[in-house]
């Protein structure tokens, strides 16, 4: 698997499986559902978005070989990649439901919880890609912070 599908498809995986679950447990907590019912919701999101990317990634890439005979990319790996990034990291925004008997209380823990993980994620392509780890990690946060504030935003709305 070439270097660069890997990173691709990790950071995306892990952004889109932080930041989906997050709007949807914010929106639904915020909508007044049952604990049960958001951490329902949390893991069919997190299973059906997961196999959803994979598959995007396979589909996508297989059009480009179509285009491009020479394409080195591994279809299957990187649709791995974004699968296993996209599931386990997007399980971090739902622990603090598991582990928290309060809706509000959790949410609150896996907005502190994404953000983190977000600065990580940016701390690890930084030193994968040998470029300012730090800059890197203050750049992914800000753009999911503000994606995060916007899919909260979202979220109660519905409860208005």
């Amino acid at each position: 698997m070439q270097r660069k599908g890997f990173l691709r498809n990790f950071v995306f995986g892990a952004e889109d499986g932080l930041v989906s679950t997050v709007g949807l447990l914010s929106g639904v907590t915020f909508a007044g559902l049952s604990p049960r019912e958001i951490i329902l919701s949390g893991v069919i999101l997190i299973m059906v978005e997961a196999i959803s990317m994979a598959a995007g990634v396979y589909i996508s890439e297989d059009s480009e070989k179509e285009l491009d005979p020479n394409e080195k990319e591994n279809q299957f790996s990187d649709a791995a990649v974004m699968l296993f990034s996209y599931a386990l990291i997007g399980l971090i925004p739902l622990l603090p439901y598991l582990l928290t008997p309060e809706p509000r209380l959790a949410f609150y823990w896996s907005i502190a919880a994404s953000l983190f993980t977000l600065f990580c994620v940016g701390l690890f392509k930084g030193f994968f890609v040998h470029n300012h780890p730090l800059k890197s990690a203050v750049k992914i946060t800000l753009i999911g912070a503000v994606v995060i504030g916007v899919a909260v935003w979202v979220g109660t709305l519905v409860r208005a």
